[in-house]
């Protein structure tokens, strides 16, 4: 059985399209135009916290694909009508972990950094929780003994990301944890 935490989150099926089997999923990457070049992907329940099976395995092989604007039509083998989707809605997409897109160096994923220490002025802050993103720019969410304080992620405060160690050097403006 595959395990979650080999697997990335690409796209969230999110309703049926039309009569013929496809389904529309939303993007859960910055990378869209992967879809175009995926024959196989997991789809994982998160309510149940497992991978959907497939008749004899958990690949779900994808016949059709159009990248849009804002979410992907997919159609899967085996799903011919509105009616074998439905049990689809709410999956997640997932791909191996090994097959995301490589960065160039200097840039990282988020999710790299979930459980790094984070210092501020050299002084041991907390760990890293999450991520938010409120459109304006992203937040980190750091647990400071407890209490979650939510900082921008900005260069004006994040001077230093080493996700090998995982470690992130922050400098904070005077007040600003208060």
């Amino acid at each position: 059985m595959p395990e979650k935490n080999d697997f990335i989150a690409i796209g969230k099926i999110v309703k049926p399209i039309g009569v013929k089997g496809n389904v529309k999923a939303i993007y859960l990457t910055d990378f869209p135009e992967r879809f175009k070049i995926l024959s196989e992907v997991f789809l994982f329940d998160e309510r149940k916290e497992e991978f959907k099976k497939n008749y004899s395995d958990f690949e779900f092989y994808i016949s059709e694909c159009k990248p849009l604007i804002g979410y992907v039509n997919l159609k899967f083998e085996g799903y011919e009508d509105k009616n074998s989707v439905s049990e689809l809605i709410g999956q997640l997409i997932m791909i191996p972990e090994s097959e995301r897109v490589k960065l160039p160096d200097d840039n990282f994923y988020f999710y790299d950094l979930i459980g790094s220490e984070v210092f501020n002025d050299g002084k041991r802050l907390g760990i890293v929780e999450s991520f938010t993103d409120f459109g304006s720019g992203d937040l980190i969410n750091i647990n400071v003994g407890g209490k979650v304080v939510m900082i921008p992620f900005r260069k004006e405060f994040v001077k230093k990301v080493d996700v090998k160690n995982k470690k992130v050097e922050l400098k904070l403006i005077e007040g600003f944890l208060e």
